[in-house]
């Protein structure tokens, strides 16, 4: 079958026959296929050379860009797994990565490492520049490489409080892009890479392209506005363009017009809002919207819904108002993509009803290899699939419920556990409680994260400290950011004399008092804190009160420690942007997070960062990569070492 050829060798065959066509770009590099085949061989022989053999995991720590991509192709290609490893995670964070999967070698960028992120490689980092300008070396065999090989390893969150990497083969990604009529892939599509590559988006984005004859346009910039997708798209003339849910939200929201280009958008990751397809819509005439759904352990899609325009009921979602109560209650996750299969099965593992919920099972060649070290986990989440005669299939428990409708599309209706996604990416909140009861000071714990939108929904913490002195609630912020991503980071902080529990003695979290986001306790009411008169600190902070639906802000107060999130940050920028006709950029937000830093960057000029309406003005100019990655390391170490005030 085409799906049991390994990544590399779908791409070579593809390369032979489109050598001339253009395979990748970002905004200083471009190779064709042809180039991207002979750099990536390059790139084996050197990774050979430096004892790498089929069956090892090469680590990497990079940007989104051409060289990254040829790295991960020669890492393919030398017969081994790639582990992406994402700069904006925290220095423990990535370290328990290594030292979990123990990469043979790590092909890195030095302009990301800072006092905040140093080396974490133990000598066995090679600088990916140098490698891809290695050239040629000896014409050594390049092993033979199956479906069933391991890919990639991509880390997601666990329940226990460690992260889990789940190994996904070759024939996985085949798969997912191959023959598959979810969605058009072939040599007039063009592809944004915007995802981070630790997120498995990019699997979709990257090969999507690549082993289609597409051509793969990369985002550089490390933290990209609305702008800065919507220029990307025009820049490259992009057809396809996969989005967060969330991020779609905001982009339907803000910069509608900068999505016309695109003749097919995917989004997913999360609960599409009705009302936004709608908008979308209408504005996007000549574009589909898809709505993709999938857990990593099952490369990235297991269904996915092509939303018409004819809503299940009758009504025209093009003609219905974007708050009209016509517009569907829920969009579908649709149907199993090729090669995959999708059970709904009861706590007994029997099948329900058509129209009854359950549990979702995926089977087919997507499934993934199973957790890195973890084979107990493996055993419990991947099954036996009663329909395979040889009873060496297995199925995926998602813990997703869902029930099929009456015109066969599954409808997702939550968890069966405590998991959540956040901006599209997997949280598990026993991790986040898991991870307080380590925290200085603190005895018990517990999470909770009320529903809401994709774009705003946060994580609660409560803490019981083991004795009436232990209430440095900054010192427990300051242990978590050191242990997890920024998107898992509770928004607020409650300290109890005692957490409520069950008859059983479990914590009981629905007796939960709500918290009080925005109260924080050592700063004074914002009337009190504004200065009269200055326009550029009173709209600041009406954006923050809007975005983060909170009132007791002072100009001190970290946007983060508000409870505040990357994806929200996006929507403050695009708001700055629109009323104050500034040229301030995202990273300069991340690099001062609070609204009496910005203001006062806002009075001395915004940078030299170029916006995006001055870079398409000025014939496409943009930073080079000194430049580019000097912002990045700073952003970085700006975003994680600024000195935070006390949590509530």
């Amino acid at each position: 079958m085409t799906f049991q050829r390994s990544i590399h060798t779908t791409f070579s065959a593809l390369a032979g026959r489109l050598p001339n066509s253009t395979a990748v770009e970002d905004d200083e590099r471009r190779l064709t296929y042809g180039e991207l085949a002979q750099r990536s061989d390059d790139i084996a022989r050197y990774l050979q050379r430096h004892g790498v053999a089929r069956g090892d995991r090469v680590g990497l720590f990079a940007p989104r860009g051409v060289t990254t991509v040829a790295a991960l192709l020669g890492i393919l290609k030398a017969g081994a797994a790639y582990v992406p490893f994402d700069p904006s995670y925290p220095h423990k964070l990535l370290k328990f990565v290594y030292d979990d999967c123990r990469p043979k070698l790590m092909l890195v960028d030095s302009s990301l490492v800072s006092a905040e992120s140093p080396p974490f490689w133990e000598g066995t980092g090679h600088e990916l520049a140098t490698v891809f300008d290695a050239g040629p070396g000896a014409a050594t065999p390049l092993p033979d490489v199956g479906g069933d090989d391991p890919a990639y390893i991509m880390y997601t969150s666990g329940s226990t409080g460690q992260p889990k990497g789940v190994l996904i083969p070759h024939r996985g990604v085949v798969r997912l892009v191959i023959d598959n009529p979810y969605a058009a892939m072939g040599p007039a599509e063009v592809h944004l890479q915007l995802a981070p590559l630790a997120f498995d988006a990019s699997t979709f984005e990257i090969w999507g392209a690549l082993l289609n004859g597409g051509r793969l346009a990369v985002v550089s910039t490390p933290h990209p506005s609305l702008d800065d997708i919507a220029n990307s798209i025009a820049r490259h003339r992009v057809t396809t363009l996969w989005l967060t849910a969330g991020l779609f939200h905001l982009m339907v929201d803000h910069r509608l017009d900068g999505l016309k280009p695109l003749r097919q958008l995917l989004a997913g990751g999360d609960v599409l809002s009705p009302a936004h397809i709608a908008r979308a819509q209408r504005g996007l005439p000549d574009c589909q919207l898809i709505n993709g759904y999938g857990p990593t352990e099952n490369t990235t899609f297991t269904c996915c819904f092509s939303i018409p325009r004819e809503a299940s009921h009758g009504a025209r979602m093009d003609a219905a108002p974007v708050h009209d109560a016509t517009v569907p209650a829920a969009i579908p996750i649709g149907t199993a993509i090729a090669h995959t299969q999708v059970y709904i099965l009861d706590e007994s593992r029997c099948a329900v009803a058509d129209g009854e919920a359950g549990e979702l099972y995926a089977g087919g060649a997507g499934v993934a290899l199973g957790y890195w070290n973890r084979p107990e986990l493996t055993a419990e989440k991947f099954v036996a699939d009663p329909a395979d005669p040889d009873g060496r299939a297995r199925l995926y428990r998602t813990g997703d419920r869902v029930r099929r409708r009456p015109d066969g599309n599954l409808e997702f209706l939550g968890r069966v556990d405590r998991q959540v996604k956040i901006n599209g990416k997997r949280v598990e909140l026993d991790e986040i409680e898991a991870t307080l009861r380590r925290a200085p000071g603190v005895e018990d714990a517990a999470v909770v994260c009320p529903p809401g939108d994709p774009g705003s929904r946060k994580v609660h913490a409560y803490m019981k400290f083991r004795t009436a002195g232990d209430t440095a609630q900054g010192d427990v912020r300051a242990f978590l950011r050191r242990e997890m991503p920024d998107y898992m980071l509770p928004a607020t902080f409650t300290v109890m004399q005692t957490l409520p529990l069950s008859p059983t003695g479990k914590v009981d979290r629905s007796r939960l008092p709500l918290p009080h986001v925005g109260a924080v306790s050592d700063a004074a009411p914002v009337a009190r804190s504004t200065p009269t008169g200055n326009e550029i600190e009173a709209g600041l902070l009406l954006i923050w009160q809007e975005i983060l639906g909170v009132k007791a802000v002072s100009l001190d107060d970290n946007f983060f420690d508000l409870g505040g999130t990357s994806l929200q940050l996006i929507a403050v920028h695009a708001k700055i942007v629109s009323t104050m006709k500034t040229d301030v950029t995202v990273v300069d937000l991340f690099q001062y997070p609070s609204i009496a830093a910005l203001a006062a960057r806002l009075r001395r000029g915004a940078g030299t960062a170029p916006t995006a309406a001055s870079t398409a003005a000025d014939g496409g100019a943009t930073l080079n990569a000194d430049e580019r990655a000097l912002r990045q390391k700073a952003a970085l170490a700006r975003a994680r070492g600024t000195p935070r005030r006390n949590a509530r």
